[in-house]
């Protein structure tokens, strides 16, 4: 019994990641997108046995100091809320749209700044619909794009 519950509930998770691959590949395409504007903050996260306490977003160097000499929060991960404003051609229409990510973390572990230029997935029908790559894609090497960036 606890055997096919096991079954059922994998077959679920492997059929809803099969799923999100396939609507991936059919339905967007790895594009560049130039960065306009990056907005990095942090937050700690303490947890104590079955409680957790997070603190407010705050610039992550302030955050860092509070992490190690704060009574309260000494030890505490920390964690980033990073939302990128970047521009890119759309392979819809072929114009220029603007478009955000809200990340935990840098895309390929490299800070951004104004101006680079770093790869999403862009929509093949949606004009203004954007998602970030994951490591499947960079696994897979769909993360580069073919043309069509800005």
């Amino acid at each position: 019994m606890r055997l096919g519950l096991y079954g059922i509930i994998a077959i679920g998770v492997a059929g809803f990641y099969t799923y999100g691959e396939l609507d991936k590949r059919v339905n967007f395409r790895p594009i560049d997108a130039r960065v306009s504007s990056v907005k990095e903050q942090c937050y700690m996260e303490r947890t104590e046995g079955a409680r957790s306490s997070t603190s407010d977003l705050l610039p992550c160097e302030l955050v860092e100091l509070l992490s190690r000499h704060h009574p309260k929060w000494q030890g505490a991960d920390i964690k980033h809320k990073i939302e990128i404003r970047f521009a890119y051609i759309s392979p819809v229409d072929g114009a220029a749209h603007e478009s955000n990510l809200q990340l935990a973390a840098y895309p390929d572990h490299r800070q951004l700044g104004s101006g680079d230029i770093f790869p999403v997935q862009a929509s093949r029908k949606e004009a203004n619909r954007t998602r970030a790559n994951d490591w499947v894609d960079r696994w897979l090497g769909r993360h580069a794009p073919r043309h069509g960036s800005i």
